[in-house]
């Protein structure tokens, strides 16, 4: 079965914080080490510390990276992730957080993602947390991460760029499609670098799947909230059950006196029924009569309706069933941020590491129309832009 993680954040969310909660649940420290130790060139200094807070026990990431004069460029990280030997699910879910803060800040800083100077993401605890969480899912078996909204707060905070509003222009940028709701508290208690993990890995935000729940974590940032509630993140760990099989049918009928508008009567007649999908084929029967077969894909708890909708909108007098066997991929959808405006994409899994990305088409015409510009010049340009948010 595959295992889901769902970050809960109901006090914001930072990257040491989700990386602290997956340690404890379980995840190996000693594997984390030598994965952040793999991508900086170096080993790096971590320890997960027991706190309470509010009443509640559980772990604080001590990373010890002290400040640095070099700033690295989002090539240079991404790089440095490609080349550092990771197992796949690792560097890609290091390379998918990595490029969401890219795309964001270029578009802060009106430059290429791939140009992008990286000043406290680029510092080494940064890289740690993010590679560190990528890690710790690998190690716990996680196919799935969901997160819940986040709650976003206001004031001012300092860095390299100078003084700016809460929430950061970077993190409004990341969180683009993301659920989030307005908390009246002063401070910044989401991070780029904590929306970032979940917006990339989550797509958005919701409530907690379905799961069988198999332990838990918490993890704690230093941060004081005002109202004084714990500021830390949950993590719940969980099998996936796979809903029971439904049994699915093909429905077929061969039809030499029918028009082509009476194929297209037929076939909105199955969807309307339920059907999946429903086509037509040119066939040549006996006597050489051109003829269509007119075939139905549909559920077991609709077959009645389909066969009735074949015998309401069509001559035939008797049909052909056939029971299928389906392999169907999980799935999900998110939506993403892009230069045309936000489009939904499908994301298709294959034992917990993506097997397809796929715009949704209605929205590729939408952008396309309000940008002037052809649907398939559109369709490419979003495909390379969510190639790193899939």
């Amino acid at each position: 079965m595959a295992r889901i993680a769902y970050f809960d954040c109901p006090a914001g969310v930072a990257g040491d914080m989700v990386l602290a909660a997956l340690i404890d649940a379980g995840a190996d420290l000693d594997a984390i080490r030598a994965a952040v130790g793999a991508v900086v060139g170096k080993d790096v200094a971590m320890e997960a510390v027991p706190v309470t807070d509010g009443g509640l026990s559980g772990l604080r990431m001590h990373i010890d990276a002290p400040d640095e004069e070099h700033e690295r460029h989002a090539h240079e990280i991404l790089d440095a992730i490609a080349g550092a030997g990771l197992a796949a699910p690792v560097a890609e879910r290091a390379t998918r957080i990595f490029q969401r803060l890219a795309v964001a800040e270029g578009r802060v800083h009106g430059v290429p993602a791939d140009h992008v100077h990286f000043h406290e993401v680029g510092a080494l605890d940064s890289i740690a947390d993010i590679v560190g969480v990528a890690a710790a899912l690998h190690s716990l078996g996680v196919g799935r991460v969901a997160a819940s909204p986040l709650p976003l707060t206001h004031g001012t905070v300092m860095t390299r760029h100078g003084l700016l509003p809460i929430p950061a222009p970077a993190t409004l940028e990341v969180l683009q499609g993301y659920a989030v709701y307005g908390v009246d508290a002063e401070g910044e208690f989401v991070t780029p670098t904590g929306a970032a993990i979940c917006a990339a890995l989550a797509g958005t935000g919701g409530s907690m799947p379905p799961m069988r729940l198999e332990r838990t974590g918490l993890g704690f940032g230093r941060k004081k909230w005002p109202d004084g509630r714990p500021n830390g993140v949950r993590v719940l760990l969980g099998a996936e059950d796979a809903p029971p099989a439904e049994r699915e049918w093909e429905i077929a009928a061969n039809l030499d006196d029918i028009t082509p508008e009476g194929v297209s009567v037929l076939t909105e007649a199955l969807f309307a029924a339920g059907a999946m999908d429903a086509w037509a084929e040119p066939i040549v029967m006996k006597k050489s009569r051109p003829a269509w077969t007119v075939r139905a894909l549909c559920p077991d708890g609709v077959r009645d309706k389909v066969i009735a909708g074949f015998f309401a909108e069509s001559t035939t007098i008797g049909l052909r069933m056939v029971a299928l066997e389906r392999v169907k991929l999980p799935y999900e959808i998110r939506t993403v941020a892009t230069s045309l405006g936000a489009v939904r994409i499908k994301i298709a899994f294959h034992e917990g590491t993506v097997s397809n990305v796929s715009l949704e088409s209605d929205d590729v015409r939408r952008l396309a129309a309000a940008a002037g510009m052809p649907v398939r010049k559109a369709r490419d340009l979003l495909t390379r832009e969510v190639s790193g948010q899939a």
